[in-house]
């Protein structure tokens, strides 16, 4: 466990450079790290912690099997469903050739194997954070990891902001920043629990605790002030909502009073939900996949809704926007970039919109019940609290920009996921009445 453990630490420590050298190499470098981890762990798990585990992933994995399935139907040669750009291909090359779904069928493959990558390293997190200990460490590490990223940011926008990085890794970044300001929250709501309970154990020192409380206070003020200094006001509205779910989730948990608390959470949800589908704006004329994406490229928004209007129902096949996007540029329009302008249309014109809604659904029900588990617990709610607030933030920025799509951003958010499945649920179950 403790190897097994002290790898995912290094790789969420890895994350601030996987960001700015992404690619197929750290792709593949990924994927074998977290094979190895994965097979030490098989041999280190407890028979106890693995029932346990399999209890817990079983439903999500099953979920988690549907977008992936769908991408192998994609790849198969299926000439009734093939794409029509297959079609062309046989009337120019003069011979028959076998269609399928995906216009790059290599693509498909490979971020078919970036899927099932990621789904490890969210399977591998939740084996390790069935430890109460490795759990704690895996919060830290994705705290120190969305400060660095956060100060890098920030000291790039202060200090050097002759320096431009890509579109797609100052995306990766914010959201990555978004998600360190939720881990410093949970870290510091931890430090404070464990300070007012410190009485029962010799381990929990107060210099210790108050060092551990200054050192999150200060990751979620560098966090905070780069995503105020870079981010959009959709960037700044989706962390703030992830942030003020954690919040709800404390308040409710300090000051339970029945019913009503769950009651003003969801009737919050709902006003947010409203609030946002509020200020899409039908006069723009954007589909709502590109609709809060920022306006910085007039070709780039008008080049993404002519793909999103001629995408199939089964889409294009998994990474393959970058390849489908050049068919639809006009004469004058500079080169489209290597992904879609947010995660929600990448996903939209290469799996389909109606693998789109599925994803948006799932999601919803994921936060709602880590959120609902958060308040179950006895102790460590901040987990799975601190995971579903992360996938609130998530949701609302795969419609604000692609950075969903990059691995640094893909790793942290499955290893956060993992984390708050794993300690979703109490080997010694308590749960408050009014949420039986």
């Amino acid at each position: 466990m403790s190897t097994a453990r002290f790898i995912l630490v290094a790789l969420i420590c890895a994350s601030p450079v996987i960001l700015v050298a992404d690619g197929l190499i750290i792709q593949g470098l990924v994927a074998l790290i977290v094979a190895s981890a994965l097979v030490i762990i098989a041999q280190s798990l407890r028979p106890g912690e693995a029932g346990f585990l399999v209890s817990l992933i079983l439903a999500p994995a099953a979920i988690a099997a549907v977008p992936a399935l769908l991408v192998l139907i994609q790849l198969l040669p299926l000439r009734i469903l093939a794409h029509p750009i297959w079609t062309s291909a046989e009337q120019a090359l003069g011979y028959a050739v076998a269609g399928a779904i995906s216009v790059d069928v290599g693509q498909s493959v490979i971020a078919f194997g970036k899927y099932l990558s990621m789904a490890a390293v969210a399977l591998l997190s939740a084996a390790v954070a069935v430890d109460r200990l490795s759990a704690k460490w895996l919060l830290f590490a994705l705290t120190g990891a969305g400060a660095t990223i956060g100060l890098g940011m920030l000291a790039q926008d202060v200090f050097f902001p002759g320096v431009v990085f890509g579109a797609f890794t100052r995306a990766q970044a914010i959201n990555c920043t978004a998600m360190g300001a939720i881990f410093a929250s949970a870290a510091l709501i931890r430090a404070i629990e464990r300070y007012e309970t410190r009485p029962s154990s010799l381990q929990r020192s107060a210099p210790t605790l108050l060092r551990t409380s200054a050192a999150s206070a200060a990751a979620l003020v560098i966090c905070v002030a780069a995503l105020i200094s870079s981010g959009t006001y959709w960037t700044i509205f989706a962390s703030g909502c992830g942030l003020a779910a954690l919040a709800c989730v404390l308040v409710i948990r300090r000051f339970a009073r029945g019913p009503w608390s769950s009651a003003a959470m969801g009737a919050s949800a709902l006003g947010v939900t409203l609030l946002i589908l509020a200020y899409h704006p039908p006069e723009d004329g954007r589909s709502l996949p590109v609709a809060f994406a920022p306006a910085s490229s007039a070709s780039l928004m008008a080049l993404s809704e002519r793909v999103l209007a001629d995408a199939p129902v089964v889409g294009t096949g998994a990474g393959t926007f970058a390849a489908v996007a050049p068919i639809y540029r006009e004469m004058d329009d500079p080169p489209p970039g290597p992904v879609a302008p947010t995660t929600a249309a990448a996903v939209a014109v290469e799996l389909g919109k109606p693998m789109l809604f599925m994803i948006v659904v799932a999601t919803a029900a994921a936060i709602f019940i880590l959120l609902r588990a958060s308040l179950r617990r006895g102790r460590d709610s901040f987990y799975s609290a601190m995971a579903g607030s992360c996938l609130i933030t998530l949701l609302l920025l795969a419609f604000t920009n692609a950075g969903l799509l990059g691995i640094a951003t893909s790793l942290i958010a499955a290893v956060v996921l993992g984390l708050g499945l794993a300690q979703s649920k109490s080997r010694t179950p308590q749960s408050y009445p009014f949420l039986r």
